[in-house]
């Protein structure tokens, strides 16, 4: 058999301005303006570049962006004030740069002033591109400064054109408050963008909420006159087509749900709930549900439980978990024309990036492995990528047509990202499949933190 683990589909919530992106952004960002900060300052040093305020204030500046990574990383609800706080020593030091400059008789301060004075724009970007909010207050915060520092230096009137270190500066009172201004428009374009977004999004699930609910309405009443005239037929030809008739009205029912269940996931709000699940009893019921059916095609259902005391109580979303099993087990009861199904659930000891912990890639800790065996036609390696595909289904000419939507594979990808696990096939045609879904196994005080970060 040949194994494929599923890549984790590209998530809609981590969008560039999402704030877990700039949370991510700002983590890197600041870890490596510290080092770059620092290295240009001592090369400088070195070569005896520096002006006495660079030597003084540079260290200090990538003390605080070094201190700001480092907060960001152990607690990443402080991102706001590590990121505010490296752009303000970052702005603290550029305006000083500039004063510094000017008031200094080296020959070349002009050159010293333009060469300080083209990375503030640079600055300004990366407030407004790390911080969640207030971006646009310190930006004009450090704008004010550079306003002071002029009036400081050259007083009210323009100056003249034969004072070139004043028009720079002049000039730097003019095109500053147009990057500001800019930047603060595509914010606040950005963020109408991303509020629309949610807006079809929302609206998206409340006609298919709607169009679920007026379609099952009449299909209940469907299904209960079929099992009405199931009671009073006599005929096999007649009983035949009440079983063709509850056949179609179920299929129906099971593609509203795919559908209805694939576009909520797509909404970035999607949260998981987590709480205390007995494991062993929920896939024990998954089972016995749908043994009746496996029967009627002359296949076995079979589930291996672990004893394990810890299946019995740990933290995690048992819809979602239920919605996987049923999943897998409909789409191993599609394909499979003979011979036997079986569920097993233990506990599988595996790295830590397999249970949605990426900061960690040496760790190993427990897992809850969930597989469903098959002895059905197997999958050919080439396919295996497609099959997690929305609206793909796998044809075979051993099979009739395919039931389905072809969104159950999907859904349990996207499901098994969002719970934070990881999703694995083993298979080879004509020797059946194996999905194991790799969870987390979080006791009490592990999913109640989780759930409070949700």
């Amino acid at each position: 058999m040949s194994r494929y683990v599923v890549p984790p589909p590209q998530p809609a919530q981590r969008e560039p301005g999402s704030p877990g992106a700039r949370v991510a952004l700002t983590r890197w960002l600041t870890a490596l303006s510290a080092i770059g900060t620092f290295l240009v300052w001592w090369a400088d040093e070195r070569a005896g570049m520096n002006s006495a305020w660079a030597s003084l204030t540079v260290p200090m500046v990538s003390a605080v962006l070094g201190a700001s990574s480092l907060a960001v990383w152990w607690r990443p609800q402080w991102h706001q004030l590590a990121s505010a706080s490296g752009t303000a020593a970052s702005a603290i030091y550029f305006i000083g740069s500039l004063v510094s400059a000017t008031v200094s008789a080296q020959p070349n301060k002009l050159y010293e002033v333009a060469s300080n004075a083209q990375f503030m724009p640079i600055l300004y970007m990366a407030a407004f591109v790390v911080m969640v909010r207030g971006a646009a207050l310190v930006s004009w915060l450090t704008y004010a400064g550079v306003v002071i520092a002029y009036l400081g230096l050259f007083g009210m009137p323009p100056p003249h054109n034969e004072d070139p270190l004043g028009h720079f500066w002049f000039t730097l009172l003019i095109t500053h408050p147009m990057c500001i201004l800019a930047l603060s428009y595509i914010s606040v374009l950005h963020s109408r963008l991303s509020q629309a977004e949610l807006k079809a999004q929302a609206g998206r699930e409340r006609f298919l909420a709607m169009l679920s609910h007026e379609i099952r309405t009449p299909l209940q009443s469907m299904l209960g006159s079929i099992d009405l005239l199931d009671l009073k037929v006599r005929g096999q030809v007649e009983r035949r087509a009440i079983d063709r008739l509850r056949l179609v009205a179920a299929q129906l029912e099971a593609h509203l749900r795919d559908v209805t269940e694939y576009t909520r996931l797509d909404n970035p709000a999607w949260q998981m709930h987590l709480q205390p699940v007995d494991l062993p009893k929920l896939v024990q019921d998954s089972c016995e549900a749908l043994q009746l059916r496996a029967g009627s095609r002359g296949l076995r259902l079979q589930c291996d439980i672990a004893r394990d005391p810890c299946l019995r109580d740990t933290h995690t979303d048992p819809t979602r978990v239920r919605q996987i099993l049923d999943n897998l087990l409909h789409n191993a009861l599609k394909y499979t024309t003979e011979g036997e199904i079986t569920v097993r659930l233990a506990v599988r000891q595996a790295h830590a990036t397999d249970v949605g912990d990426p900061g960690n890639e040496t760790l190993s800790t427990d897992a809850v492995a969930l597989s469903v065996h098959d002895t059905g036609i197997g999958i050919a390696a080439e396919a295996m990528a497609k099959i997690f595909e929305p609206y793909v289904r796998l044809e075979d000419r051993r099979l009739p047509r395919a039931e389905g939507t072809g969104l159950g594979l999907a859904v349990v990808r996207r499901l098994v990202d969002r719970l934070e696990g990881r999703l694995e096939v083993d298979s080879a045609p004509n020797e059946g499949t194996r999905f194991t879904v790799l969870l987390p196994l979080r006791g009490a005080q592990q999913g109640q933190a989780r759930a409070t970060m949700s």
